[in-house]
């Protein structure tokens, strides 16, 4: 456009005969006014450009900025992602060991009980035992009898020498008082039932009656069974065993240890609260 004004104000000032001075001088400040504005233009157009590159400078920094700030978040989600997996996993370990530990508090606590219960158990046993240990002191005094524990059990030992005659199972005079007097003991001890065992020691009987150690023993635990049902004693709370030589309680290696395996024992049989819980663990 100024360009355009600058030829036709040439050809104008030829045609109309201006003198030349005045041409060139025309010609010459119109020239610097054009330059002029093409600088500012120019100045313009580069300032649009710095700011343009400036923002554009900006802009990357901001998103440097923001690319490196989401990589550190990532990052610190990840680690918070691992620590929350290990507490997860220590809570499921920790509920796993709370629950160990009230089952070994249970069976603690079962077994407590159940010491409890065999304590007063054996307490009671105890008492049991002195109490009928007092009521046949005479003739625990008197030799003729033993009030002994074994195997767990309780038991009245008498030797058999007091009881039968050798080989024999009919009982002595002597032998059916001291049952009788034991008997009317025992049918007041409640809840018990009575096992009479018979036993002998290691030499080979030879009778036509009895064919075995294991015979006669038996035979006389049932006779001393017969004599405590006909002094009162209820059937159903006695039976009788024989176990000839096989349940020693003394060597048979010499006299006085063969008087002692030739006994009768009557056994006090435990109760049903005596015997051990079978319920499962």
């Amino acid at each position: 456009m100024r360009t355009l004004g600058f030829s036709l104000l040439v050809a104008l000032g030829l045609a109309c005969g201006v003198p030349q001075e005045e041409h060139d001088k025309a010609l010459a400040d119109q020239k610097s006014a054009y330059e002029a504005e093409m600088k500012k233009m120019q100045e313009a157009a580069s300032s649009e450009t710095e700011k343009r590159d400036r923002r554009i400078g900006q802009l990357e920094t901001e998103v440097g900025k923001l690319g490196g700030n989401l990589a550190e978040i990532r990052k610190e989600a990840d680690a918070l992602d691992e620590k929350l997996g290990k507490k997860q996993a220590e809570l499921v370990s920790a509920k796993a060991t709370i629950a160990t530990t009230e089952e070994q508090l249970q069976a603690t606590k079962t077994e407590l009980e159940e010491v409890r219960r065999l304590r007063e158990q054996a307490e009671r046993a105890a008492k049991a035992f002195k109490d009928l240990a007092a009521r046949l002191k005479s003739m625990v005094d008197a030799g003729q009898l033993e009030v002994v524990t074994r195997n767990g059990r309780m038991m009245l030992k008498l030797p058999d020498d007091i009881l039968f005659p050798s080989g024999s199972d009919q009982l002595k005079k002597e032998g059916k008082a001291a049952i009788e007097g034991i008997t009317k003991v025992l049918t007041d001890v409640p809840d018990r039932a009575f096992l009479i065992a018979g036993h002998t020691d290691n030499v080979p009987i030879r009778s036509k009656r009895f064919r075995t150690n294991w015979d006669l023993s038996t035979a006389r635990a049932v006779e001393v069974v017969k004599l405590m049902i006909a002094a009162g004693m209820a059937p159903e709370r006695v039976a009788a065993a024989g176990y000839g030589e096989f349940d020693p309680v003394a060597a048979n290696d010499s006299p006085e240890n063969k008087s002692k395996n030739r006994r009768l024992e009557i056994i006090l049989m435990p109760n049903l609260e005596e015997l051990p819980s079978l319920s499962a663990n």
